[in-house]
């Protein structure tokens, strides 16, 4: 049984591969923007440590996970004008074999400045508004330890009076390689193009160890941006204080092409749990950007 649970998740990677046909610019880049503080604490080593109705934005297999029902909400102010939300919902179904999720995303970048000539008053204003609004479906024990998920997205970016939209899928997968091991596949913006671009198609492969009686989860993760042909690797740790009280930081490697400096690539944060609701801080510079600081507030019912 093993060896073709390892099988499947190398054809999933592998026949997903073959929808990339070199460099180029991709639509719908905000895709590429990281949702949810904790995760993005944890440098992006996501795929096996994420959790909750947010997992989705990261591996829906991961959604297999939720026992109760599960509401995430995440707001960012990223850089002058530019801004990002997302709310997430999952709940297990009866019997508890099944989850299914909701959830939307957007980043809006406000105030453009249009101009018919060279002059320094603006002619007029416009917006860039991006939008996903995704339906999930995960489900555990596929097989001993394996977990499968997937997302249906629509995509919609609209600059100014232009509009292009697009469906995409999710596949991902979480597999436990024993009590302290857990390895993670997936395949995000599998679909159509959107305008004359094809979308970001990001293939990912993590893993992930406890430490210390589960106080401590390490992980590391290795992303494949197959239409921009780059490559990523992620670390990051998070250590449970308490019950009530976490410590991340994580890094993902791969940004010395942005040609940003700083300490782009970097991820820190924290962690607030109390009964049933949690509040996540991350604190992520963009280098020459200037840092960003997200917020994401979570709650179980």
């Amino acid at each position: 049984m093993n060896y073709k649970i390892w099988l499947s998740a190398a054809l999933m990677l592998a026949t997903s591969a073959a929808y990339a046909s070199g460099p180029g610019t991709t639509g719908a880049a905000f895709l590429k923007v990281g949702v949810g503080a904790r995760e993005l604490a944890l440098g992006s080593a996501a795929s096996v440590l994420t959790e909750g109705a947010n997992a989705a934005n990261w591996n829906p297999g991961k959604l297999a996970g939720v026992k109760e029902k599960s509401l995430s909400a995440s707001y960012n102010m990223l850089f002058i004008d530019e801004s990002q939300g997302a709310l997430a919902y999952a709940t297990p179904l009866s019997g508890g074999k099944e989850v299914v999720g909701v959830g939307i995303n957007y980043l809006t970048v406000s105030d453009i400045e249009k101009r018919a000539s060279d002059t320094d008053a603006a002619d007029s204003k416009f917006s860039n508004n991006n939008m996903a609004f995704t339906l999930s479906y995960a489900r555990p024990e596929v097989a001993p330890g394996l977990a499968l998920g997937a997302n249906l997205k629509y995509i919609s970016q609209k600059l100014d009076t232009t509009e292009d939209k697009a469906v995409a899928l999710d596949l991902g997968s979480s597999y436990k390689l024993g009590g302290s091991w857990t390895a993670a596949f997936v395949v995000q913006n599998l679909g159509s193009t959107i305008g004359p671009d094809k979308l970001p198609l990001t293939l990912k492969t993590g893993a992930a160890r406890s430490f210390l009686d589960g106080k401590l989860a390490a992980g590391t993760e290795l992303n494949w941006l197959a239409n921009d042909e780059r490559f990523y690797a992620s670390l990051g740790a998070e250590y449970l204080l308490n019950k009530n009280f976490a410590f991340r930081a994580g890094y993902q490697f791969g940004h010395s092409a942005d040609d940003l400096g700083g300490l782009v690539g970097l991820g820190a944060g924290l962690g607030l749990k109390f009964d049933r609701f949690a509040l996540d801080y991350a604190y992520v510079p963009f280098g020459d950007l200037g840092d960003t600081h997200r917020m994401t507030l979570g709650f179980n019912f």
